[in-house]
């Protein structure tokens, strides 16, 4: 066993390993999210990630379109894995006691990945998408194209992003991209 102390945000963790890998940690609740992004650009390189997070983040990332907790992070990991939560975790459970709930979300990557540049696309899109969560589509992803682009793709400029399922943004990022 090898002891590494690093900053886990700037550490090339699949270049630590062979293969298979996978990652299994509960995640300091400030960088989780980050932390959580950068695997799942790397996707490909994991055969799962049974991660911690704070409940809600947990819900976020496992939510259905239309729900509240439905956003960039969900699209995100469900475009690339298959994502449950596998476990609650109750505040009395770890010394000292947290004053939120933690989940254990278990990632699984799809066997098809996207390409780097798509998954930079989706990134933009859907931090476009749900970075002003009222707005109609036109208006939230007008400096990425906006009615052109949702026309391109097949969809209602009036919806809101919390309408539109992973598929619909996979394919606004292809017509990012094309």
């Amino acid at each position: 066993m090898r002891l590494i102390e690093a900053d886990a945000t700037r550490l090339d963790l699949a270049g630590l390993t062979g293969t298979p890998r996978q990652v299994v940690a509960n995640l300091p609740y400030n960088v989780g999210t980050p932390l959580l992004v950068g695997w799942l650009r790397q996707a490909a390189l994991w055969e799962r990630l049974t991660l911690m997070f704070q409940l809600e983040v947990a819900e976020r990332i496992c939510a259905a379109p239309d729900t509240d907790a439905y956003g960039r992070l969900a699209v995100l990991a469900q475009w690339v894995c298959t994502t449950d939560i596998v476990l609650r975790v109750p505040p009395g459970a770890f010394v000292p006691p947290p004053k939120v709930w933690s989940a254990v979300v278990r990632l699984t990557p799809r066997e098809k990945q996207p390409d780097p540049v798509l998954f930079g696309a989706m990134e933009r899109l859907t931090a476009a998408a749900f970075g002003q969560r009222r707005k109609m589509l036109r208006g939230a992803l007008a400096g990425l194209g906006g009615e052109a682009l949702l026309e391109r793709a097949g969809i209602d400029p009036r919806r809101r992003a919390e309408t539109l399922s992973v598929a619909e943004f996979e394919r606004l990022a292809g017509c990012l991209v094309s």
